[in-house]
């Protein structure tokens, strides 16, 4: 399906500053020039803000860029708050009931842009992703924001005036002050790309908790026969259903030379806890055990049936471990035998090796490949309606800088944009 809007706001990336930097006094400090913090500039400088952004980066939202491949997969038509993960799973509702899937549409509309439907609801800007970061950008340049880029915060200082809260803040280029301060620092998640640790060191500061960062939507790896059948079998793409504590995802697996990846695995990934096994599904819009009970199989090989089921090199490999009875050496003869000649237990290991393969993963590929990171500021410190600091008026955080990671799909990005 796609989803056309007519352009309304021309766009233009190299459209100027429209507000001279001198005595530009913003009403409203934006930290963090990704897409939270593009669309809050955005939306504060349309109600009349004088808005600043600052970023480390020469470039705004570099992770933006990048997302989708390029393409930017930039929101999903179910974000709801069932696809995320936060400590407080109630925190997000009152912003993805403000603003969903269509009210992003409405905005991709009047910057002239348009969005295609995908799978799983996951909707994907026509233009691409740097396009739509461009347009956001110049949106904000002709709403007058003033963009501070290559400049690191070092340090935020409660400073409260006469006239109510304010804030100073230390950068490596200057001191900057402003009543209002929001931080859209985003996460550590893909350092590569800009992602750091600003958030916890600056809310450590300030005394505020944050909840420990952890890699979230990133490739899990293996070690020792895993990490062999993985090597053996890299390139390979099936679609599988992975489970681990209590949550299940049924998408494609990639096997890497480091282990698993693809959809599926990188989204088990932010529930996946050291230690812990995985349940693979190899096969799950089929039954092997209906299959190998079927009498009209009765005379065929177990692992010809095996072979006709899963993709020729995964049966293959499999089959090989069997035989080499590091899976189990009874599997091996079940597996050599005829359907008709199956035990009802032989018929229940082989299923389960197909259905309910288990497999322990070493670790993640950490930070470095993550798409996302779970923890950030604790969210009960922020009011759910205004995104606003109990503790400290006049600071806000929103996006990643939050306690809340989305399941992949366009659910990360929408919650940037809410």
């Amino acid at each position: 399906m796609r989803l056309v809007f007519p352009a309304r706001i021309p766009y233009n990336r190299a459209m100027p500053q429209t507000k001279s930097y001198t005595d530009f006094k913003p009403q409203v400090l934006i930290l963090g020039a990704g897409p939270a913090g593009l669309l809050c500039a955005l939306t504060a400088a349309r109600r009349s803000r004088r808005v600043t952004l600052v970023d480390a980066s020469a470039i705004t939202a570099r992770k933006l860029r990048a997302s989708g491949g390029g393409r930017s997969n930039c929101t999903n038509l179910d974000a709801s708050p069932a696809h995320y993960l936060s400590a407080n799973p109630k925190f997000t509702a009152q912003a993805l009931g403000r603003f969903t899937a269509q009210d992003f549409l409405a905005l991709l509309g009047q910057l002239g842009l348009s969005a295609s439907e995908e799978d799983f609801g996951r909707l994907f800007c026509d233009q691409g992703a740097t396009p739509l970061t461009d347009a956001l950008e110049g949106a904000c340049r002709r709403a007058g924001c003033r963009f501070l880029l290559n400049r690191r915060v070092e340090e935020i200082t409660p400073a409260p005036t006469s006239e109510g809260s304010g804030f100073h803040i230390d950068t490596d280029k200057g001191p900057l002050d402003a009543p209002r301060v929001v931080l859209a620092l985003g996460s550590p998640a893909w350092p590569a790309l800009g992602g750091t640790d600003s958030t916890a060191r600056l809310a450590g500061a300030l005394g505020l908790t944050h909840v420990p960062a952890r890699p979230a939507l990133t490739p899990l790896t293996c070690t020792g026969v895993m990490l062999a059948l993985c090597r053996e079998l890299s390139g390979l793409s099936v679609t599988a259903s992975i489970s681990c504590l209590g949550k299940t995802y049924t998408d494609g697996l990639l096997f890497t030379h480091q282990g698993l990846s693809g959809p599926a695995a990188l989204q088990i990934s932010s529930h996946w806890r050291k230690g812990e096994a995985l349940t693979i599904n190899l096969a799950p819009s089929a039954d092997l055990k209906v299959l190998l009970r079927e009498p009209a199989r009765g005379k065929i090989l177990a692992r010809t049936v095996i072979t006709g089921l899963l993709p020729r090199r995964l049966a293959e490999a499999l089959l090989s471990e069997m035989n080499r009875a590091t899976l189990s050496p009874e599997l091996a003869a079940a597996a050599n035998r005829k359907c008709a000649e199956l035990s009802k237990a032989q018929i229940e290991a082989l299923a389960g090796v197909v259905h309910a393969w288990q497999v322990t993963p070493s670790g993640t590929l950490g930070m470095a490949r993550a798409e996302a990171a779970s923890g950030g500021l604790d969210t009960t410190q922020f009011s759910p309606k205004t995104f606003e600091c109990r503790k400290l008026p006049g600071l806000f955080a929103i996006g990643e800088a939050l306690d809340v990671a989305g399941e992949l799909g366009g659910y990360n990005l929408h919650w940037a944009w809410a």
